[in-house]
């Protein structure tokens, strides 16, 4: 953690900061607090000045913070937080930097009432700038949650049986996740089969799964913070015609858009070489809209992000150490559809899969 601090006071150099504050009390994202302490819990706020950093938090998790936290001291604040808050941001010799997309107007009008001579800049991406490529020790744990997850999903479609609901699947997963030893599902399961797989987020349901279609799921795991994601079709009985005809196609194109994510080529490229394999077919009016990827850690969606050229998004050169998704789909209303997706680990040659699922179809 202490280097992870260093690296941040160097991004905070930089942009002239003198402190920049995180604020994670329950009701946002604390992401960004975990990857710099340690901490778990789930109300906490830091600081990070020239000389050191300190954690604030309540007497529910003081004690806590004192055996997580690392690099930090820890303090825990006044009922009335901003009173601490601000003790502590007085002692910084410049602007104090906070993260505008995660600080609502109330709380910074706050923090301003309580340090008013104080100056308060938008310093939005600098930790996601340090949490974009991963140490050795965020893959490996990376790797350990998608090969549970794995695990987890063959031994439910082990279990598949006629007549079993979307919803069922999902209950399913989620407990057999945590029996192979996750914590939790890393997030909301994606769940549909037949003509619901034309719906790339469709939420599971009670409809029951049957013989002919496609069942697609998009699922993954979370093990100490550390997030896995997946997407698996399959057959269920005898599936032909034109599902068989998308489902190669889709394997073609993600197979492209892996092969083409490698370091030293932007994001962009991955989007570029999977969706052109579908853009070439008689399909590509189902092509799917949304961008090929996008990186996965302590976030289900985090940097670097794959998308179309044009889009309008960053489109950062992959380094060794990112990870990156990829998972196109086609969609055709009425009929269903096919997403496959693994995620990656940019390496120095190429990429390493993280996902253990072979893309090849299968029918249950």
């Amino acid at each position: 953690m202490q280097a992870r601090l260093e690296r941040l006071r160097s991004l905070m150099a930089e942009r002239g900061l003198g402190a920049l504050v995180f604020a994670a009390p329950e009701d946002l994202s604390h992401t960004n607090l975990r990857y710099l302490t340690g901490f778990t819990g789930t109300s906490g706020y830091l600081v990070v000045d020239r000389d050191g950093a300190t954690f604030l938090t309540d007497s529910r998790y003081v004690e806590q913070a004192g055996a997580e936290v690392q690099g930090c001291k820890v303090l825990q604040h006044a009922i009335r937080y901003g009173d601490t808050l601000a003790e502590v941001c007085r002692a910084a010799s410049g602007p104090i930097g906070f993260e505008a997309g995660k600080v609502p107007v109330r709380m910074l009008e706050e923090w301003k009432a309580r340090l008013p001579e104080g100056t308060f800049v938008a310093a939005d991406g600098l930790v996601e700038k340090l949490r974009i490529v991963k140490d050795p020790q965020e893959i490996a744990k990376m790797r350990e949650v998608a090969t549970l997850a794995g695990k987890a999903l063959q031994e439910v479609l082990g279990q598949f049986a006629a007549g079993m609901s979307e919803r069922r699947l999902a209950r399913g997963l989620s407990h057999v996740m945590q029996e192979c030893g996750l914590d939790a599902p890393g997030f909301s399961f994606i769940v549909a089969a037949g003509p619901r797989g034309s719906l790339p987020h469709a939420q599971p349901t009670d409809r029951t799964v049957g013989s002919g279609e496609l069942l697609t799921i998009d699922f993954g795991g979370a093990l100490d913070g550390y997030l896995s994601d997946e997407t698996v079709t399959v057959g269920v009985g005898k599936v032909d015609g034109k599902l068989r005809e998308i489902y190669e196609l889709v394997l073609r194109s993600q197979a492209a858009g892996i092969a083409a994510a490698r370091p030293g080529v932007p994001a962009s490229a991955v989007d570029t070489a999977s969706r052109a394999v579908i853009e070439e077919s008689s399909y590509r009016e189902w092509c799917f809209a949304y961008g090929v990827g996008h990186g996965v850690g302590l976030d289900i969606h985090e940097d670097p992000f794959a998308a179309k050229p044009g889009s309008g998004r960053p489109d950062p050169v992959l380094e060794p150490g990112m990870t990156i998704t990829v998972e196109p789909g086609i969609y055709i209303p009425g009929l269903g559809g096919v997403r496959l997706e693994d995620t990656l680990v940019i390496t120095e040659q190429g990429n390493e899969r993280l996902t253990g699922t072979s893309k090849e179809y299968r029918s249950l």
